[in-house]
This record gives structure tokens, sequence and C-alpha cells, in this order.
């Protein structure tokens, strides 16, 4: 029988159309996504390849996630289909055995939901064949076809989770005998996948993902995180990985169990609810008689048709059908669901480095968001189904359509119960973010904000898809391809614009302008943009709902000729309100068009390509033209916060420092801001308005060593409101920010204005393209400009700036004077005159906004910090900070020439810090807001503070050469100043867990190269490589020759290079000083570190420790250790060791701490892959091992320590 029903249970669903719909979406999709850039999964960028056996896997792995809906569909149908046809009674009294029908049931469903995967291999490699046939991708982007890695995805990925997917699924609808409940159980699954998604997001407790990943993402993304470009395009994660066999194992058992409780749990008997009898008031029931009644007149019904009487019928129906569903167990348990997802994500809130930042209001409805987003939209694609079909699904839909109600007045009925519930669920996430915020002692709650943004911005952004989702389920008229029909337009919205060039918000389902809260400037520059679009969007969810009402399923003749003829027919009687409504949208939208398009400039992706290839096509021979180089600057600005404008006269003075006489001066201006230009004894020869490109003639040419004046106004005039906002950092009601390359002229061509990806480059015919110019020794010419800017050296600086009266201005230098008078527009004004102590580069920045301000003085010059007055939470550490960093910054590495040192707090537009001469703007979602929980936290606060106090030292005195290596000068040398500041108030411990993080960072991202890793001597402006790395190799550095040899080099480094007149320093010049300061038994360390890239796979094997009779212990630990160089992709060969590497004994952590004392370290010069060492200690050894602060660039730096097993 078993045989039988398994076969039938196939054929069944072989011959429904709803198994090649989803194969055909998920071929459409792959191959798309495989044969165009328009549309990534699974990390298709720079050198992997789109057809890499790592994105395959990848792309399964995602996925999974939605293929929940698809498993769902095959196996909650086969499991109640008796029940649903009414055949149970006939099929339970057959002779058939309960696991011949349970097992036939779910197997032949589990074998037909894997079906559409295999749509993801097929899209996969027709998508390759038909990229590279057509020319639609180049030819390099792709691999050879890994017909091993679609085997791996399919047994790690596809298998397992739909048969644990399958077998929840399965025993929730054969035992509840509901589809809701089933649909229900696949929104707790990916609920619970969130959950485990959330231990990915903290690197010390992220191995916990190999337990409570369900669908095995986890474990995959664990094995692959320190994967090189080189290997993501090579080798595939089998279920030989360990980590990957042991969570498959689990959760493959998980699922028999669950199948086994099936098997115990269900019987064939039918089950009939017991109804609670409610006591009739017309039973004696002493006597058990009969009470006769007599017979009153009955009283006259008045039956109303009326407009009221639809209204009333209206809110019955929400009534109905809002409380039915909010008290269901079912919704209880999805609420509940979600709850639970929300406190897993929120005990991370701002974690960072091993911190914790202040809950904010606006970072806990950002975690919330981010959290409760997809959970959501999986409910809304439910229950807004399931609403429609609740009286089919009951078989009293031919009662219900047989009453006396207008169409309209059920559809809104439903839809506002939809938006009822959705409402609840908002609420919840309020209350759970004030409780979140009371937990952690946090009293500054914004209730107001949790209200805009839970209860007015997001039910306005839910209730259109609300609409969407009841308008399929109704034209489609069957439930199940209706959902999947939902999700795949939701999903096609997403993506399918992009290939289609069209980023306007007017067109895209439901879009509106991308924002952010701060806390200093509110909503700021967002409100209009958001107001109109919601508007807009809202009229066309009405829209959407008159044609769900006019289509409305009513009845069982639901022929498609018989619904357009009723809709025709309930059209006639609606033509004011539909002429109403198309006016609205007409006005609304005609509205938006004239901001965002007439008086606003609007350009999508595309088109900003296009631009940078004409401006490279166009200008990129006069690169190399000499240019007179920018040697004095004087502003004038005039910040207008409340209506974010802004007026810039400005003075630049121009020499030529060439050796020939200059006959042309090349301007480019900054998009979007108007420009009023006056340079001496020149002619305006060419002007590109749309690139923003101009050529002046000079007559006669500017002679070396000459000068001329060039001035400039800027305007920056705020016209209606954008498609999207741009340019936050200019002006703002509150916390105007900007730097000189925002609003001022650019001489000569700029580099950076060209197009930077290189796939992209080969998209549009441009050759090959270097980050940086290849590094040289001993160069002049090619070292004339440095990385910061190509037309100036340094420069001083004069700047006056007024703003509103309550707010603060502040400019690069000293400030000179303060003053109230009134300005141009004959309002009252403040100004502030600053001008710069010290020549430095021409690049600073300019700030307005409503501050407070704490001021100090440290040996003659004012430490001070400009914040908002709801931020004063770290604003005494940050001053120490300073102090802290100029005390060690003078003393070991040189003077510091300003008077000023200035922190300075912006809006969290951008989220960063940054120095500029003396000052340094820091946005508030980072230090401001930052808190430490534990001692063993990493005080972010002093650490950002200090590394950009670093800054005005290297970058500001000492900056590199545009070549490879400039940011190893600046950003590293950064990284290492403020280590030091950091070791000098904390112990080793710390130091050990920031390097951790710093390694963990640099290793998970040389993956992620879009075009080459290169050593850190070599560093092109990447990140990882001089932030990341820069850390690790400098602390060990430091640890190896000690901190005075490092820091008298880099002493003579800034007595050497600070404001030096080109030609600029390079790496060599610094990494010289270090092999100077180096012993000859130590060389090997600069070539190492520096001049390759070297990588360590060093691992404790075993550790054991013996008691002696004096109370002191022997420990033996034995370890691993092999060097490797890599190449650019990241591909290893394998060297000789001959290096100083640690070796120690830790000691038990104390209560509440993470990490024991260091109890002994010993530095072991090793030649050997395996080593044992032995040491004494006295108090008792938890672990040991190699490595133990992590000062080497290791492959796997967490199996470095290994626990004491005999004690």
């Amino acid at each position: 029988m078993f045989r039988h029903i398994f076969t039938f249970e196939i054929r069944y669903w072989l011959r429904q159309p709803m198994v090649y719909v989803f194969l055909l979406v998920n071929i459409l999709m792959f191959t798309w996504a495989s044969a165009s850039d328009d549309l990534t999964i699974g990390g298709t960028f720079g050198n992997i390849y789109k057809n890499a056996p790592y994105v395959i896997q990848n792309q399964y792995a995602i996925w999974c996630v939605f293929a929940l809906l698809m498993t769902t569909a095959f196996v909650q149908s086969a499991a109640i289909r008796d029940f649903t046809y009414k055949t149970n009674q006939i099929v339970f009294a057959s002779p058939i055995r309960k696991f011949d029908y349970l097992a036939g049931r779910f197997l032949g469903s589990f074998l037909v939901a894997l079906i559409p995967f295999l749509g993801i291999s097929i899209g996969i490699i027709f998508g390759s064949w038909f990229g590279l046939i057509t020319g639609a991708t180049d030819a390099d982007r792709y691999g050879p076809i890994d017909w091993l890695a679609h085997l791996n995805s399919f047994l790690i990925f596809a298998i397992p989770n739909t048969f644990l997917s399958g077998a929840f699924i399965f025993m929730l609808a054969a035992l509840t005998r509901s589809s809701i409940t089933a649909f229900l159980g696949a929104i707790v699954l990916l609920v619970a996948q969130l959950i485990a998604a959330t231990f990915l997001s903290d690197v010390e407790n992220e191995h916990l993902a190999v337990y409570f990943d369900a669908l095995g993402v986890g474990p995959f993304q664990l094995i692959t995180k320190y994967w090189t470009v080189s290997e993501k395009n090579t080798r595939s994660v089998s279920l030989a990985d360990g980590l990957e066999l042991l969570n498959r194992a689990i959760w493959v058992g998980v699922g028999l169990l669950l199948l086994v409780v099936t098997y115990v749990r269900f019987s064939f008997e039918e089950k009939v609810k017991k109804l609670r009898k409610r006591r009739d008031t017309s039973v004696d029931d002493a006597a058990g008689k009969a009470v006769f009644v007599p017979l009153q007149t009955l009283p006259r019904v008045h039956i109303h048709h009326g407009l009221s009487a639809q209204w009333t019928q209206m809110f019955r129906v929400f009534r109905t059908d809002f409380w039915g569903t909010i008290k269901g167990t079912a919704f209880i348990v999805i609420l509940f669901a979600g709850l639970l997802n929300m406190g897993f994500s929120l005990q991370y809130a701002g974690k960072f480095y091993g911190l914790s930042s202040y809950p904010v209001t606006y970072q806990v409805i950002q975690l919330i968001h981010s959290t409760i987003s997809l959970f959501l939209f999986a409910i809304i694609i439910f229950y807004s189904g399931a609403l429609i079909w609740k009286e089919r699904d009951a078989d009293l839909d031919q009662i219900y359509d047989a009453m006396p109600h207008r169409n309209w007045s059920v559809f809104v009925g439903k839809f506002i119960a939809m938006m009822g519930i959705v409402a609840i669920i908002q609420i919840v996430c309020i209350i759970a973010g004030l409780t979140t915020q009371a937990l952690m002692g946090f009293t500054d709650v914004g209730i107001g904000q949790y209200v805009m943004e839970f209860l007015v911005i997001d039910l306005l952004r839910y209730a259109p898809i609300v609409i969407l989702s009841m308008l399929v389920h109704t034209l489609v008229n069957n439930k199940y391809i209706a959902f999947f029909a939902v999700v795949a337009l939701l999903i096609s919205n997403a993506y399918i614009w992009t290939p289609l060039d069209v980023q306007s918000n007017l067109v895209q389902f439901n879009a509106s302008p991308n924002y952010q809260y701060s806390d200093m400037n509110g909503y700021g520059p967002y409100v209009a943009s958001i107001t109109w679009f919601r508007v807009y969007w809202s009229l066309w969810g009405i829209t959407l709902g008159l044609v769900a009402v006019l289509f409305w399923v009513r009845g069982k003749d639901t022929a498609w000729s018989n619904r357009l003829r009723s809709a025709g027919q309930a059209l006639n009687g609606q033509r004011l309100a539909i002429v109403g409504l198309a006016m609205a949208l007409v006005l609304v939208g005609g509205f938006i068009f004239y901001n965002t398009k007439v008086l606003n400039r609007y350009e999508t992706t595309k088109v900003r390509e296009k631009q940078q290839v004409a401006y490279e096509q166009k200008y990129k021979r006069y690169e190399h033209r000499e240019q007179p180089r920018v040697a004095n600057v004087k502003y004038t600005i005039e910040v207008y916060p409340e209506e974010r404008n802004l007026v810039v006269n400005g003075d630049y003075v121009l020499v030529n420092k060439a050796t020939k006489p200059i006959d042309s001066v090349h301007i480019v201006l900054p998009n979007r801001l108007d420009f009023i230009l006056k340079l001496d004894r020149a002619t305006l020869a060419m002007n590109d308005s749309l690139l923003q490109y101009r050529i002046y003639k000079l007559s006669p040419a500017l002679a070396p060593g000459d000068s001329l004046h060039l001035h400039f106004i800027t305007k920056k005039q705020t016209h209606g409101f954008e498609n999207e906002v741009q340019y936050t950092k200019q002006a703002n009601q509150n916390g105007s920010f900007f730097d000189n390359s925002d609003i001022a002229p650019q001489i000569g061509y700029q580099e950076q204005g060209e197009l930077g990806d290189k796939n992209d480059r080969k998209k549009y015919g441009l050759p090959e393209k270097q980050r940086m110019p290849k590094l040289e020794r001993n160069c002049t010419g090619d070292c004339m400009d440095h990385y910061v800017s190509n037309n100036s050296d340094w420069v001083m600086v004069e700047t006056i700036i007024s703003t509103s009266p309550d707010q603060i201005a502040v400019a690069p230098g000293s400030l000179l004077k303060e003053w109230r008078q009134d300005g141009p527009n004959k309002q009252p004004r403040r100004y502030f005159h600053y001008k710069l102590d010290h020549q430095s580069l021409n690049f600073y920045s300019f700030i307005s906004a409503k501050y407070e301000v704490a001021r100090e003085k440290w040996n003659g010059i004012d430490v001070e910090v400009y914040y908002d007055k709801k931020h004063l939470y770290n604003v005494r550490d940050m001053l120490e900070s300073v102090k802290g960093s100029l005390a060690y910054y003078t003393e070991h590495f040189g003077p510091y020439y300003h008077k000023q040192a200035r922190i300075i707090e912006f809006p969290r537009y951008a989220s960063f810090a940054q120095a500029f001469p003396g000052t340094m703007p820091y946005s508030e979602s980072i230090g401001f807001i930052s808190r430490i929980d534990t001692e063993e936290d990493i005080d972010m606060v002093k650490y950002v503070v200090a590394h950009e106090m670093g800054h005005q030292w290297w970058a500001h005195q000492v900056v590199g050469a545009y070549m490879q290596g400039a940011t190893m000068l600046s950003e590293t040398q950064a990284q290492y100043s403020a280590l030091m500041v950091m070791e000098k108030a904390y112990d080793k411990s710390r130091m050990k867990r920031f390097l951790k993080f710093e390694m963990d960072r640099y290793l998970s991202s040389r993956g992620s190269e879009s075009l080459k890793e290169v050593p850190l001597e070599q560093v092109e402006n990447q990140g990882y490589i001089h932030y990341r790395k820069g850390s690790v190799v400098m602390y060990y550095l430091k640890e190896l020759i000690g901190e005075e040899a490092v820091n008298k080099a880099l002493q003579t480094m800034i007595s050497q290079y600070a404001y030096k007149q080109p030609p600029y320093p390079v790496s060599y010049n610094m990494v010289d000083l270090f092999r100077q300061q180096t012993p000859d038994s130590l060389q090997s360390v600069i070539t190492d570190q520096f001049e390759r890239i070297t990588i360590f796979n060093n691992r404790a094997t075993s550790a054991s420790a013996k008691k002696r009779s004096d109370g002191q212990y022997d420990v033996t630990v034995e370890v691993q250790a092999e060097k490797f160089y890599a190449d650019s992709l990241g591909r290893e060969t394998p060297t000789k060791l001959n290096d100083l590497i640690d070796v120690g004994v830790y000691g038990k952590p104390a209560e509440g701490k993470k990490q024991g004392t260091l109890l002994v370290v010993r530095r072991e010069r090793m030649r050997q892959k395996n080593g044992k060492y032995t040491f004494l200690v006295k108090q008792e050894p938890f672990e040991a091992g190699i490595d133990p602060i992590n000062f080497l660039v290791d492959r796997v730096p967490d199996d470095n320590l290994k626990r004491i097993s005999n004690l």
C-alpha cells in the first residue's frame, strides 16, 4: 500500500501546474542572476566567478529561506488533502496502515518539493552559458562548471532543509488538520532562522550557530568566513566538513523525531470538537420538563440597505476577523515567536568591538526593523490571504455570499482587520523597544519617535502591500498560487527596476525615499518627500482596493467572463468616485514629478555611470597637464540651516610651481551646485555644464613662480524635494557638515571622478585601471602629488562663516572673533572668524549646529568637544582621550602645531570620524553613544579619538605620495598610535580582544577583494589591510623590537618629512626606518609583515598539567605552527618556518570574565611544525597554547588555545 500511496502522491503533483511554476520561477531568477549584474544573489562580485562553487552554495543557502513557502505548499496539502476534499472518511475506512499512509504522503510530497531546487542549478548553468554566448557578461567572470558544488549544495541544503521543514509542516498539518497552522509553522521556522542568524553577528558566540541554525546556513558561513577569492572560486563545502556534518546530523535527527511524533500522535479517527454547552433557560433542570412560553407578537423588522448599514456591516466584518485572528492560538504563538526573535536581537544592540552603545531610540527602532521586517512581511502575506479565503475554507462561502452586503464593506472590513493585526504587532514592537531601554537603564526614550515610526510611517508603508496581497488572492482565485504570486511580485518589484534603469519612486511599487532619523536633526530633510510619496502610494493602494472590490469573488460562478461583466456593472455606479480618485492621483503624482524631475535633477545609477565614462573619455588626456597649485584660501560662508541653503564666496591664490609656463587652467566643479567663477587674465574656452568641467585660457601664460587669483561664488539652493535626498552633508536644519571638496572648485583633472569597478569598466570598453600608481623607490616626478589632493601642497586658510543665531559654526583654525549682526537676508545672524595657525593640507571641514561646548586646556592647547545636549554620555572621556593622545604623541612623535583640538558631533547621515587640521568631526552614531558594560570591553571612545588625533601627525604632518603604500603612512600609523594610547590605559587582555577583532575583520574581508590583495607596504587604500592588518602587524613589531625602537623610527619619519614640500615620502621610507631599528636576527619579520602577504596556521593540539607537591603546576602544551605566503587572490604556498612565536598559559577566568590572566608566556624560535613546551606556574592553569595574544595573522585564530585536559 505504501508504494501505491507514494506513487499516487508523486503523480498527483506532477499533474499540477504549481510544481512547474515554482521550477520555472527559480530557473528564470537564477538565470538572470548568472547572466547579468542587475540581480546579485550569493556574493558574485569582484574577482569571484558568477558560477563559483561558493556562489552556487550561497545561492542554495539563501534560497532555502524563501523555499519554505514552496515546501509548505506541497507538504501541508499532502497532509490534509483528504480533509480538504472530504474524502477522509472513505480513505480512513480503507484497510491501510498508518505508516503506509503517512510515509507515502510525506515522502511523495518531499521528493516533489525538491524539484524546484533543480531550478537553481539549471538557472546557474544556463545563465552562465547565456551570459557567455550573448556577451552580456565578460568571459572572465565565469569559471568551469563545478558539478561537485551543485551536488554538495543539494546534499547539504536542499535535501536536509526540505526534509526538516517538510517534517515540521507535515506534523502540524497532519495533527491539527489545518492549513493555517501549517503556514504559520513555516513562519515559526523563519523566525527560528532569524534568531540563529543573530549568533553570527557576535564573533565570540558565532560558534553557537552550528547547533541552533536549523537550515545549515550558519555553519556554511563559519566554514567559508576566512576563505580567500581563490578558495571561493575553487572549493565547495561538503558533508566531510565537520561543522556542516554535525549541524546536518542534528537537524535531520530533529526531522526524524518530528516524523516519529507525527506517527505516534496521528489517528484515523474523526476528531470532533467539544462545544461548551450553555445553560438553556427554557429547560427546567429540576423537573426535566419543558417550560412553555406564550407566543408573543413578533416585532416588525426594518431592513436597511443604506450607507449606515453598509458601514455597520464593514465594522462587524472588521470586528469578527480582527478579534478572531488575534485571539487565535496560532497568532499568539507567532507573536511570541516574533518577540523571541526580537529579544535575541536586542541583546546584541550596538555590539562593536565588544562594546555596547547606549540604547538610544533610533538605534533600538533600527534593530527592531531589521529583525521584524521579514517576519512581518510573512505575516502580511499569509494573513491577508487567509482572511480572503476564510469563509471558503470553512465551507461557509455560499451562505456568506448570499447575505445582503456590499462587496466593498467586506473588503474594507477585512483590510482594516489586517491593518489592525499589523498595528498590534507594531505596538508589541514599541513595548519591546521601551522594555529593552528600561532594562538597560536608559530613560531618555523617544515615545513620539516610536509612534511616528511604527504607527505612522510603517502602517502607511504596509497598507499598499496588504491591499496588493488581497487583490492577488481575489484575481488569482487559487490560494497557493496566489501566495506564491504575491511573493514573486514583491521580489520582482525589488529587482526588476535595476535592469530597466528605473529608480523613480513614482514607478517602483510602494517606494519612498530612504531616510535616517537623527537625534540632532530629527527627520530633517526627509519630511516632505516621505509625506508626499506616502500619500501617492496610499492613493494607489485605494485604486488597487477598488479593483479588488470590482472583481470580488462571490458565489460559485467564478468564470472571468461573469466577473468582467459584474465589474463593468459596478463600475458604472462609481464613476464620480473613480474620477475623483484619478484626479487625486494625477495631481499628487504631477506635484511629485514637478519636484523630483523639474525642480531637482533625477539621475539613475546607469546615467551617472555613463557620465563617468564620458568624463574619462573626454578629459583623461588632460590628467598630467601641469596646473597651478592652490597656495592660500579665504572663504566667506553663509549657512542657512532652516532653508538648507548655502552661499560661499571663496578666493584661491594659485601658484605655478612647475618649470614651464601654464597657458590654461582646468577646473572641475562639485555636482548639483551653482557656480560663478572669475579667474585673473583668463577667458572661458570650454564649459561642459553636464560634467562640470571648465577650461580657461590664460593670456599671458602663467610663468614659473608666478601666481594668480581665482574668485568663486558657490550657491546651494534647496528647491522642493527630491526623489532621493542628496548631499545631507551640506546644509541641514541642525548639523550642517561639509568639507572644501563639497563646495569649492578642484584644479585639474580629478581621477576619482572615473568609473572604478573593473567589471563596469570592461562593460563600457574602458582600459584596466590601477587603484593607485605602482610603488617606487627614490621617486621624484611621480611623487609630486600627495594622495589627499593633486592640486595643492600645504596651504593657509582663513574663514568668516555665519549661521543662525542659535547655532555655532566651526571652521579650521583658531577663532579670532565672534559677533552678531543682520545678514544679507536682513535677519539676525551669528558670525565667526577663523584662521589656521599653521599651514596644512587643503582638506578641512565646516560645521554648524546647536551645540553645547565642553572646554579644557592642555599645555596651552584648547581641548574642546562640541556636542548635542542629548549626548553628554562620553564627553568627559573624549576630553581625556584627546589630552592623553596629545601627551603621548608630542612626547614620542613631535610637536602639535595647532592651538586647538576639537571634536565636533555631526548627524548620523554618515557613520565615521574624520580628522582635519585641529578638528575631528565625529558622527553621533558612534562614540557619542558608546558605553562600556564590563572591564573587558574595548573603550571605543578612547580608541577612535586616539586614532583621529593620531592623524594630526600621520596625514596632517606626514602625508604619503599618491602611490601604493600611502595609507600605510597615515591610517596604519594612526592605528598604531591609538593602540599605544589604549595600552597605557588597559592590560594585555583587552589588547588581545581588540587584536582578535581586527584579525577577524582582516581575514573575513580577504574573500571580498575586488581587485587584488597586496602586502601592507603596497596597500591601495584598502581598509581591511591598512586598518585591520595594520593594527596586528604594528603591534607585533612593537612586541618584537620594543615600543621605544618603533617610536624612534616614527619620530625620525616625522622629523624628516613633516610638512615637507614635494616630492612626498613613500612607504619604503618608513619600512627602511623600521629595518634600521630591527636587529639582524629579526629582519625577516619586516619582510614577512610589510613586503609579503604572510599567513600563519598555528594551533594548540593538546594541553595538560600536573600539580606538584609544593602547590605549583607543571604544564605541558603541544602546538603546531605553519607559515604560508599568499598571492593577490589568496593562493597559498608553504614556506620555511623560522619565527619567534609566543607560547603561554592562562589562568581560570574570574567570575563574569571571558579570559583569565596570562600566567606565563615565552617567546620561542620555531623551526619545525610540531613543538612541545613545558611551564611551571604557581596558579591553577586553565588553558594553554600558541600565540596567546594573537600577534600573528593566523588563518584560524580560534584554535590557538587548548583547555587543560586533566584538571
